[in-house]
C-alpha cells in the first residue's frame, strides 16, 4: 500500500513531522484570513496569479480547509465546493518553508474523508500537470484534455470510488437532529442533543418537585 492510500494515522506515522500539524475547517475570521494569507502567498506571491482571480464569490460559499502548526501559525490551506454527487477540491496550497514534510498527503486525506463523510464517493478538481502523479497515487485518473489558466498547465482529473457511502439524508424520519450537527462530526452527538437531553432531565425534575 502506498503512503497515499494509508488512514491519516499511518500516514503521520510515515511522516513523522506532519504530527505538528493540525487541519480542521475555517470556524472563525481568524482562521478564515489564515488561510486566505497562505493562498495570497502561494498564488499571488509565487506563482504571480492575479488577484483578480485567485479570490472570487466561491470563496464565500465552499468549505474552507486550514492547516496551523503548533504555534498556530497558517501553514496550508485548501476548499472544498459540492454539486450533486461530486465534490469539487481546490485551491490546495501549502507554504514552500513547510513542504516536503508529507503535509499535502494529509490535507488532500482530511478532504476526502470529510466528503465521504456528507456521502460523496466522486471527486474532481484540476491538477496542475507537473502534479497530476500524486493525484494518481489517490486513484484520480485524467479526463478530457490539457488546459491552461493564471499561465499555468492543469489536467482535469476525477476520482469515482465504488464504495457504497451512508448518505445523511437517510436519517430523514428518523433522527431529525443529525442534520444540525457541526461540519465533519456527523458522527457525534452536536450540541442541540445535548439540549434535548437537558430538557428531558428539566421535565423529570419538573415532575419529582410537583
Amino acid at each position: 500500500m502506498s503512503i497515499h492510500h494509508l488512514p491519516a494515522s499511518r500516514a503521520i506515522a510515515a511522516y513523522p513531522d506532519s504530527a505538528e500539524l493540525t487541519i480542521k475547517i475555517v470556524e472563525n475570521e481568524d482562521e478564515r484570513l489564515k488561510a486566505m494569507l497562505v493562498r495570497a502567498i502561494v498564488y499571488m506571491h509565487e506563482q504571480q496569479c492575479p488577484f483578480s482571480e485567485e479570490f472570487d464569490l466561491n470563496d464565500h460559499t465552499s468549505t474552507q480547509i486550514i492547516g496551523l502548526d503548533q504555534d498556530g501559525e497558517p501553514v496550508l490551506t485548501a476548499r472544498i465546493r459540492y454539486f450533486n454527487k461530486l465534490a469539487k477540491i481546490e485551491r490546495l496550497a501549502i507554504r514552500s518553508e513547510y513542504r516536503g514534510r508529507g503535509y499535502a498527503h494529509r490535507l488532500l486525506q482530511f478532504m476526502l474523508d470529510l466528503c465521504r463523510q456528507k456521502g460523496f464517493s466522486c471527486f474532481y478538481l484540476h491538477a496542475q500537470a507537473r502534479l497530476q502523479f500524486f493525484y494518481e497515487g489517490y486513484g484520480f485518473r485524467p479526463v478530457g484534455g490539457d488546459f491552461a489558466f493564471s499561465d499555468h498547465d492543469y489536467v482535469e482529473m476525477v476520482l469515482e470510488e465504488d464504495e457504497k457511502l451512508p448518505q445523511p439524508a437517510q436519517q430523514i424520519g428518523h433522527w431529525p437532529m443529525f442534520l444540525n450537527r457541526p461540519e465533519n462530526n456527523l458522527d457525534q452527538a452536536g450540541p442541540l442533543e445535548f439540549g434535548i437531553s437537558r430538557e428531558h432531565l428539566h421535565g423529570l425534575t419538573e415532575g419529582v418537585r410537583a
